[in-house]
């Protein structure tokens, strides 16, 4: 008999986007956890404007919570003003499939779709651009978009012109090794900028052990201890980064069948869903998806399909995804 089931999530057609799974929930937690976060970062940067007025902790400290506090707060709150609250408000209406991309070009990250008399410019990065290129086609939903398989909408712009410098997007064939690989440099551009960012914190944490007035405070120890911890942290960041540049074999896929509930959305947005499995040696197990990438325990609920790379065992963590697509993360597999 013929499987008829969906090889991969995409959004329904023609009717609202508050079908799509988790969609929904996934734009409200994101709103709540988003804009708290937000709010507490300002008034942590409140308090080290303060501090650095009153000048009782010295200067390390007040900069410490400035540096900080400040862009996380304009971060988060841009992402709940400018991307998960217009989105959510969108969701009573449907998706539209832009198919074929005719006339598309693209200028580095950006690529400019023709659409509706202008241009949709989104930035994308090398995953997603190398999947589209091979796919040539992406849901739009106001000035949102995703691509087949992600769960995670995006904010393009509609402009009078292409981006800048921009030259034909063809068409090009991507290999699961290819998209594996751009998947991992993009991860490995993500752990060198945790490195850096830690890397700062321990200088700021050792500048603060120096300056602070009180050097019979609890904070100078604290603070000593702070500043060796992230320094290790840093290095253990960074040679994560160096290993996830090296070259890997082209990936061989293992498809298994899950029969599982819907996906959910924990308390920090963390898309997971649970269910029970076949392995390839006949053993019945559970298993778990949920990690860095909300998509892929989505794809999971919604398609009873889970793609691991290599061979599961039964007790351990394997790295699935969906193939052909930019979407993979952890999955645990029961004993």
């Amino acid at each position: 008999m013929e499987d008829r089931r969906n090889r991969v999530l995409e959004p329904p057609e023609g009717i609202p986007a508050k079908n799509m799974p988790v969609l929904v929930p996934l734009l409200d937690r994101t709103n709540v956890t988003a804009g708290t976060v937000a709010f507490t970062a300002g008034l942590i940067a409140a308090l080290g404007a303060m501090l650095l007025f009153t000048g009782q902790y010295g200067t390390a400290v007040p900069v410490f919570l400035l540096v900080f506090a400040t862009p996380t707060s304009l971060y988060f709150g841009f992402i709940t003003i400018a991307g998960s609250l217009p989105m959510r408000n969108l969701t009573g209406e449907p998706f539209r499939l832009v198919n074929g991309l005719d006339g598309a070009v693209a200028a580095g990250s950006r690529v400019s779709v023709p659409l509706d008399g202008q241009w949709f410019v989104a930035r994308l990065p090398a995953p997603l651009r190398a999947q589209l290129a091979a796919q040539r086609r992406l849901w739009t939903l106001g000035p949102f978009f995703v691509l087949p398989g992600n769960i995670v909408p995006r904010r393009g712009k509609f402009r009078d012109a292409p981006a800048k410098g921009s030259t034909p997007f063809l068409a090009e064939p991507v290999s699961p090794g290819k998209l594996l690989g751009l998947q991992r440099r993009l991860l490995a551009f993500h752990y060198f900028v945790g490195a850096g960012i830690t890397l700062v914190v321990a200088l700021l944490a050792l500048w603060i052990s120096f300056d602070l007035p009180d050097r019979g405070s609890v904070l100078v120890p604290s603070s000593l201890a702070l500043a060796v911890a992230c320094g290790l942290a840093a290095i253990g960041l960074a040679v994560t980064g160096l290993l996830l540049l090296r070259p890997i074999p082209e990936p061989r896929w293992t498809e298994l069948f899950v029969v599982s509930g819907p996906a959910s959305v924990n308390l920090f947005g963390m898309v997971t869903v649970t269910g029970r499995t076949v392995l390839p040696d006949g053993r019945e197990v559970s298993v778990r998806a949920g990690g860095s990438d909300p998509s892929l325990a989505a794809n999971i609920a919604a398609t009873g399909r889970l793609s691991v790379l290599g061979v599961p065992k039964a007790g351990k963590v394997a790295k699935a995804g969906v193939p052909g697509h930019a979407v993979f993360g952890p999955v645990k597999f029961g004993s």
